[in-house]
């Protein structure tokens, strides 16, 4: 395989505005996630061989740059298009502009910067031996509150993991006395996809069950695209999302 690792950073985050430079830890955000993705290239024994910052924001670039400088971490920022609608379709820009030869690209969120480089990396494995366009990680749910929140997002799956549906509601639906419970997964927003696979996706229109559940994945499956996805032993780290999640994350860090 061989891929890269692209993270879409942006600004405009609507709970938290500016996060990714919020550097409370003594780096900003966005350079932790980079640093995270350093280290799953250099573990994956060359099957990654770029981390890449694809951005709209100068700011962002400056940061990246700063890192370069200071740690010679080997990521780099691109400057993209400032009228994307989705991470997607900036990570999707920045994909069709690199060397064509890529196989594979890894969609890592700004704003997970304690994402573990082992699961990475065994999501890649099943992204390579798996036909799927689209790899992605699930994992259990347990609290009856998880499945009942509609922030969080649950995944229902088919044999061998194929997702069969992505939903903001309790799925599958437990009727009757829940003599047999299917498993229920919490699903984790991070991607990899044949480069195809990824130009595809982003030039297919929004379909009806992405605009009714607000879920990008579920334009995939509407178009005949497959998804596997990984099931994670436990719940990954959560991405940065609100002050407390990131006030949390400084107190981890020291």
């Amino acid at each position: 395989m061989r891929g890269v690792i692209i993270i879409p950073a942006r600004l405009e985050a609507s709970r938290l505005p500016n996060k990714l430079l919020l550097a409370e830890t003594g780096m900003p955000l966005i350079c932790h996630t980079v640093l995270a993705a350093a280290r799953i290239r250099d573990a994956s024994g060359g099957a990654f061989s770029e981390v890449v910052v694809a951005t709209d924001a100068p700011e962002i670039c400056a940061a990246v740059e700063r890192l370069n400088s200071g740690l010679g971490v080997g990521a780099r920022a691109m400057m993209t298009r400032a009228d994307h609608a989705s991470g997607s379709d900036r990570v999707a820009e920045a994909a069709e502009r690199l060397n064509s030869g890529i196989d594979a690209v890894l969609n890592l969120q700004g704003d997970e910067p304690e994402i573990d480089p082992a699961e990475a990396l065994a999501l890649a494995r099943l992204h390579q031996a798996s036909n799927a366009d689209i790899a992605t990680i699930v994992y259990p749910l347990t609290e009856p509150a998880d499945r009942e929140n509609p922030s969080l997002v649950k995944a229902v799956l088919g044999e061998g993991g194929r997702a069969l549906y992505f939903s903001r509601a309790d799925i599958p639906y437990r009727r009757g006395d829940g003599a047999f419970a299917p498993p229920s997964y919490g699903h984790v927003g991070i991607y990899i996809y044949r480069r195809p696979s990824l130009l595809r996706f982003v030039r297919l229109p929004a379909g009806r069950l992405e605009q009714t559940e607000k879920l990008e994945q579920l334009r995939a499956l509407e178009n005949d695209m497959s998804i596997v996805a990984r099931i994670a032993e436990k719940r990954p780290p959560k991405g940065i999302d609100t002050r407390e999640d990131y006030d949390a994350f400084v107190r981890r860090s020291r």
